[in-house]
């Protein structure tokens, strides 16, 4: 493996309990843990061979499967331990086995990582990289093996002793270190060994306790914490707006008429969730809703998600007489679990009878109510066979239904 390559170490496994409520790392930035974005940051580098996120106990699984969807084979899940130094330490001897040359530690709570940033550290780190020689010793004594990110402070600093300043801080002598930091694996592996169970907050800590010189480069405002609320606030604003897809979905479905034909019978159909009066009835396990039925099938196949028979079985009598709103209602939130959108819907009605045109607009307004689109965002068109074929002899009727909708694009080209 190469000096120039690196691997990276992820940190997900706190409690965030400064912000409260949902751990910080699983909250929602544009449809994605925030823990995937540094994750994602690192792993589309060209240098990047590899990392490991380390989790909370229990979550490994949710973890993997996360990568395994991002497309991330070379990355693992490992679970962390009681404090911060101990998830590293977990972290590192889970990446060990691969031999890193160097390794990138970063918090998970720090979800915006410029690409920039990442270059020039590396570009520090290789213009005096650890070598060694056969014995295993590293013999440059310009050797950088720990590189930090940091920002002078913006505000002025006090001393205070209860509530009451007591001194200041001289601005010059400080800074606020971020992470990623850059480490030479073996030399981290070996602190992490060394220092088990030490207490540290900070990898550099390590290095500075062991006399290892630790470089310097400007940091990035971007890369903050989510510590606070209003950290939450402001990554929100910031978070880049979800690279979508396009897909398109279409349904399909028929249904025949009882063959009693008595024109005094007083029998309803549903049409698009709309009642209409007809001499015949539709034969079927719920109330028959073709034009439902069709937008329902035409949702489910945009998202792949089987169609309406597999979620509502016919052989189910919890379904028999149901309302098609239900799997309708079923469908769009099927989508919204994916992050997906509605965009519009096309729906033709194929019938003899009964005429469409004088409930069109209810018809439109009872869509739009339910798939929680505009109305013009919503056709509804109908059309006869020309007395051809089973529902020319008004046999029965059916429904062709297209839909448009947005999902987001999954795997690392994100």
């Amino acid at each position: 493996m190469s000096d120039f390559d690196f691997h990276a170490l992820i940190l997900a496994a706190g409690q965030g309990s400064r912000l409260g409520g949902t751990p910080k790392q699983y909250r929602q930035l544009q449809g994605r843990d925030i823990w995937l974005y540094a994750v994602l940051a690192l792993a589309s580098h060209s240098a990047c061979r590899g990392g490991v996120i380390v989790c909370p106990d229990g979550e490994e699984a949710y973890h993997a499967a996360k990568l395994a969807e991002y497309q991330l084979n070379h990355w693992m899940a490992v679970t962390g331990g009681a404090e911060r130094q101990d998830s590293v330490k977990a972290g590192l001897e889970q990446l060990a086995a691969t031999k890193p040359s160097a390794v990138f530690i970063h918090d998970a709570a720090r979800p915006f990582l410029p690409r920039d940033m990442i270059d020039r550290m590396l570009d520090l780190y290789h213009q005096h990289p650890p070598h060694k020689q056969t014995d295993g010793q590293i013999t440059d004594p310009n050797m950088i093996k720990a590189i930090v990110p940091a920002l002078p402070p913006g505000d002025s600093l006090k001393t205070v002793n209860n509530n009451q300043v007591t001194g200041q801080i001289d601005r010059e002598q400080v800074i606020r270190v971020q992470t990623p930091q850059l480490f030479h694996f073996d030399t981290i592996y070996e602190l992490h060994q060394c220092f088990s169970g030490a207490g540290f907050t900070d990898d550099s800590s390590l290095a500075e306790e062991a006399g290892i010189p630790v470089h310097v480069i400007e940091g990035d405002p971007r890369t903050f914490k989510i510590t606070t609320e209003s950290d939450w606030i402001m990554a929100q604003m910031m978070a880049p707006a979800q690279t979508m897809t396009s897909r398109v979905g279409f349904g399909y479905d028929v249904h025949r008429f009882e063959e009693t034909h008595d024109t005094d019978q007083n029998t309803q159909i549903m049409l698009c969730g709309i009642a209409i009066d007809h001499d015949q009835a539709v034969i079927a396990h719920s109330d028959g809703d073709v034009g439902l039925h069709a937008l329902t099938d035409a949702i489910l196949g945009a998202i792949g998600d089987g169609d309406i028979g597999t979620h509502f079985p016919p052989s189910d009598e919890k379904w028999r007489h149901a309302s098609s709103d239900l799997f309708l209602i079923d469908a769009c939130r099927r989508l919204a679990e994916n992050s997906g959108k509605l965009v519009n819907c096309d729906i033709t009605i194929i019938a003899e009878a009964p005429k469409v045109l004088p409930h069109r607009d209810a018809m439109v307004e009872k869509l739009a109510e339910l798939t929680g689109l505009d109305q013009n965002a919503v056709s509804v068109k109908a059309t006869t066979s020309e007395g051809m074929g089973f529902i020319g002899h008004k046999l029965g009727l059916a429904a062709h239904a297209v839909v448009s909708v947005l999902l987001p694009v999954s795997g690392i080209e994100q």
